[in-house]
């Protein structure tokens, strides 16, 4: 097999995948990896799948720092707390170093920051100060799942679900 016509057949599965996917450079890996496995791109893919990820590197096609501040970015407006949204960068190949650097990043850009995510989880899911039923002991173990599952810190749930009110939370938003 020719390396070369390997090389070219191998780099348009990256750009098309690039083209559709945000990624970082270890998940384009994998699925690269996947996609020349007991194919006729199996020779010498290895080799090939470096070279064509540093060289997106390099033109910075692929940058890690990059797509994990996206995903942060996205998470904390889906109401994830750090913990998990470190776990999930993990998962999706992102180097401790890299995904450390860009939550603390986060993390001292705005002390609320997390605050704000759990506020609009709970706004999201009709708990805390937003819920429209009577608490009960059931629905206070209920709320505390919801926030506790988004990987938040039991002092930071219990002041959204009974230490907040829904003015305290206005002034939190408005200088978030």
């Amino acid at each position: 097999m020719d390396k070369n016509k390997n090389y070219t057949e191998i780099e348009g599965k990256a750009l098309w995948y690039l083209q559709r996917y945000a990624s970082s450079s270890n998940n384009l890996r994998q699925y690269l990896r996947r996609k020349t496995k007991d194919t006729h791109l199996n020779y010498g893919s290895h080799e090939i799948i470096e070279k064509i990820i540093r060289s997106f590197e390099t033109q910075n096609i692929l940058n890690d720092k990059i797509f994990s501040e996206s995903k942060i970015r996205s998470y904390l407006n889906k109401g994830w707390a750090f913990k998990k949204i470190n776990n999930k960068l993990l998962e999706l190949g992102i180097s401790k170093d890299v995904a450390s650097e860009c939550i603390s990043e986060f993390a001292n850009s705005n002390d609320d920051i997390e605050l704000i995510s759990a506020i609009k989880l709970a706004k999201k899911r009709s708990i805390g100060p937003f819920r429209k039923s009577e608490l009960n002991d059931k629905l206070k173990m209920k709320e505390y799942g919801i926030l506790s599952r988004a990987g938040f810190s039991y002092s930071l749930c219990k002041k959204v679900l009974n230490e907040l009110n829904l003015e305290e939370i206005d002034l939190i938003n408005n200088e978030g």
